[in-house]
C-alpha cells in the first residue's frame, strides 16, 4: 500500500510538491536502513534494535531526516502557494485597473507549479543521512558496546 501511495503522489495530476514527493520517499531509506541495523544488534550484542543505544539512536535519527524533508517540503509549498497567491492579486488589480472600472477582475489564476525539481531535495536529504550514518560509525569503530550512548552522550 505505502508504494502505491507514492506511485499516486507523484502522478501529475496529485500536483504533490517534489519535495513532499521525496520526503515520503525517504521514509523507504529509513526502513531499508533500519533493517541491517536490527540484524546487526541481533547478531553483534544479541539484543533487539531498541536494546542497542547508539544503533537505535542512529536509526532514529534517519526517521528525523524524513521529518525534516516532510516540514521543509510543506513550508515551501505553503511559501510558494502564498507568494503565487500574492502575484495574482497583484495582477487582478492591475488589470482591472488597465481595464477600466467596468471590466470584471482576471478570474483565471495561475496553477500552483509541481515547485523545484527533485534533485534539491534528494541532495538535501542525502546530506543528512549521511551526517546520521557518521553518527553510527564513529561509535562502531571505537568498538562501542550495548548501551554506550548515542553521540557520546553529548545531548544526554
Amino acid at each position: 500500500p505505502y508504494l502505491a501511495f507514492l506511485y499516486f503522489l507523484n502522478v501529475p495530476q496529485s500536483a504533490a510538491p517534489r519535495g513532499v514527493v521525496v520526503g515520503y520517499g525517504w521514509c523507504l531509506v529509513f526502513v531499508f536502513l533500519t533493517i541491517p541495523a536490527a540484524i546487526a544488534a541481533k547478531l553483534l550484542f544479541g539484543v533487539s534494535l531498541a536494546d542497542c543505544d547508539w544503533l537505535h539512536g542512529a536509526a532514529e535519527s534517519l526517521l528525523t531526516v524524513t521529518n525534516l524533508l516532510l516540514v521543509l517540503a510543506f513550508r515551501n509549498a505553503l511559501a510558494s502557494a502564498r507568494a503565487l497567491e500574492d502575484d495574482g492579486a497583484r495582477a487582478d488589480v492591475r488589470g482591472a485597473r488597465q481595464a477600466g472600472p467596468d471590466a470584471p477582475a482576471a478570474a483565471a489564476r495561475t496553477e500552483l507549479p509541481r515547485l523545484q525539481s527533485y534533485a534539491p531535495w534528494v541532495l538535501l536529504g542525502t546530506g543528512l543521512s549521511a551526517l546520521s550514518l557518521a553518527s553510527a560509525a564513529a561509535p562502531a569503530l571505537a568498538s562501542a558496546g550495548v548501551h554506550a550512548p548515542f553521540l557520546g552522550g553529548a545531548l544526554n
